[in-house]
């Protein structure tokens, strides 16, 4: 799996999402702090972070991937979540 090493600020937005997850087992509508995430972090990537933006969110993308396919099949909100951010990877959000 390819991940993004030594950046803090793609660390800090990984684990909100893994938050969002975790509200998720209780039942908390999590998407709209998902998407606003997401968001940030496409931006991050097109407009501060150096290289390929494509290729760094493809990157971020399959990070997200990999931890949604290492989620516990008790846990189908939390990895429902993952994925979920997973796909905005792939969406155009109205930039």
């Amino acid at each position: 799996m390819e991940t993004l090493i030594n950046d803090t600020y793609l660390n800090k937005s990984i684990d909100k999402i893994l938050g969002c997850a975790t509200l998720a087992l209780y039942g908390e509508d999590i998407r709209f702090s998902v998407l606003l995430t997401i968001r940030d972090v496409r931006d991050y990537l097109a407009n501060v972070k150096a290289g390929d933006p494509a290729f760094n969110q493809r990157v971020f993308r399959n990070s997200l991937t990999a931890l949604a396919n290492s989620t516990h099949p008790s846990m189908p909100d939390y990895r429902k979540t993952l994925e979920y951010a997973a796909t905005l990877m792939t969406v155009e959000l109205g930039e």
